[in-house]
């Protein structure tokens, strides 16, 4: 591994007096600090600064295979940091691996273009096409995502209404390649620093605006709660029919108080029980009855085992109509990897509730935005979520399905086991929360904006991407050499 000396800019800041491996590690920990759970989102604007910074100032084929290295590391670290029981750490590499090799070509087509204009809007436009990738056609959906890392900033969270998680994403690796340049002391110009900085104070303020603008009119809205489960299911043994029957009637009675505090619409945590295929008839009967006594609706959420051994189950989301009627039935459509839950494929479709228009969906599932879109599609004005998380990803994945809020401008009741339950209208802002890690009641009650709002990427979908897929063949077509004629 060879270190560059050539450029005498790079000694007036002396950074290649520096060990290049001491860029390797300060990239390890700035990616560990700016993504997941306990993140510091202003580092996420020069997270991979130190990597930039490496692949400049090293070459050789051993630097590039230390720096593959060093990217699984730190991505090991970040996963390292959602894992608490119950879930093993022995899975880490299973999500760590993969999401590494996915992000290194952006890196790779970087080292190639580094002495071009074209790096530092190549970088960016690379490494949202592979996030594209992932949380379009791989089961890690968006986890690891760069704009997640702006989940404390509701301001900057807004940007999503313009053009997905890719659109943030983009600028925050836009800012990262600008920093890197401004380093090695590469002369500052208008397209490749200006821009990317005038880029981010638009982004800020657009965001304050779009959420002062929002509160100067005020909105139709509905009163929903979630309500929340004793079930401890998650895997074999099964629990005996009689604390079954416990839970069941437990959560039967926290509906009916909801209901009596003006709840309309009450959403119950994914596997909020269980019922064996033969019970299911009588006690979907039962829920039937409770929402028409009670006249509400109930998007009740449970599994129903389909085989023991090997463990299957139906994950099911049923939406139940004021007058008891089944409205909508819905299975998850993406399981989480190695969740042993039967894929749902039904048609995803929005139910007319109290004059308006619901949809459903299920934990993992809103981790893909292409889901969110389709709910749009239908026209859903509130989505009801069940969910079900662990100590590790708590809050953090109630945060992430605010971000499907912006996007598509609609209203999320996501209510959740082993984690944060939260109202989350159309801007992302939890209306109202609780953990069922704190002593209460298991019943959010809050009033959530009834209709929907268009927003520009609910309009376009993924057009940013496409586009950006074309600006990095651009660069590839102009920048390397073509085949010469025979």
């Amino acid at each position: 591994m060879k270190t560059i000396n050539s450029n005498p800019l790079f000694l007036s800041l002396e950074i290649n007096k520096v060990r290049p491996l001491w860029w390797l590690i300060a990239g390890v920990v700035l990616m560990a600090l700016s993504h997941l759970t306990w993140n510091v989102d202003l580092l996420a604007w020069v997270s991979v600064v130190p990597f930039l910074l490496y692949l400049n100032l090293t070459k050789g084929w051993k630097s590039r295979i230390l720096f593959t290295i060093f990217l699984m590391i730190a991505w090991s670290l970040i996963v390292s940091k959602i894992i608490s029981n119950p879930i093993p750490f022995f899975l880490i590499p299973l999500y760590s691996i993969p999401i590494s090799i996915l992000h290194l070509p952006a890196y790779l087509v970087y080292d190639k273009l580094k002495d071009t204009n074209w790096s530092v809007w190549a970088f960016p436009a690379m490494m949202i096409t592979m996030e594209w990738i992932q949380y379009t056609f791989t089961p890690f959906a968006s986890w690891g995502i760069a704009a997640y890392t702006q989940a404390d900033s509701i301001n900057m969270m807004q940007s999503v209404s313009l053009f997905g998680l890719a659109g943030l994403g983009f600028v925050i690796y836009w800012i990262n390649t600008a920093v890197t340049h401004l380093i090695l002391a590469k002369k500052p110009t208008f397209l490749n620093f200006h821009i990317p900085l005038l880029t981010v104070v638009v982004l800020a303020v657009f965001g304050h605006l779009r959420l002062d603008i929002s509160k100067t009119t005020g909105k139709e809205t509905i009163k929903v709660a979630a309500v929340g489960t004793d079930s401890m299911i998650g895997g074999l043994p099964l629990p005996s029919k009689e604390s079954n029957i416990e839970v069941i009637q437990a959560i039967f009675k926290r509906t009916e108080k909801a209901a009596e505090l003006g709840a309309k619409v009450i959403v119950w945590n994914e596997a909020a029980f269980f019922l064996l295929k033969e019970d299911e008839l009588q006690w979907k009967d039962s829920i039937a009855q409770l929402a028409n006594h009670n006249g509400i609706g109930i998007v009740a959420s449970y599994v129903v085992p389909v085989s023991v051994s090997p463990l299957h189950y139906e994950n099911k989301l049923v939406l139940f109509a004021p007058d008891g009627t089944v409205k909508y039935e819905y299975q998850k459509h993406e399981p989480v990897p190695g969740e042993p839950a039967v894929r749902g494929n039904e048609e995803i479709k929005a139910t007319n509730l109290f004059n308006y228009q619901f949809g459903g969906a299920i934990c993992y599932d809103y981790d893909f935005p292409y889901l969110a879109r389709k709910n749009n599609k239908a026209n859903v004005d509130i989505v009801a979520l069940p969910s079900s998380d662990w100590r590790g990803i708590d809050p953090l994945h109630t945060k992430m399905a605010a971000f499907r809020a912006v996007e598509q401008g609609h209203s999320i009741i996501r209510s959740t086991r082993f984690g944060l339950s939260a109202a989350i209208n159309t801007h992302g802002e939890m209306v109202s929360q609780m953990s069922s890690f704190d002593e209460n009641d298991k019943i959010l009650i809050s009033n959530l904006p009834a209709n929907k709002i268009r927003t520009i990427y609910s309009r376009v979908g993924d057009v940013f991407v496409y586009l950006n897929i074309l600006l990095l063949l651009f660069c590839l077509f102009t920048v390397f050499p073509k085949p010469t004629d025979f």
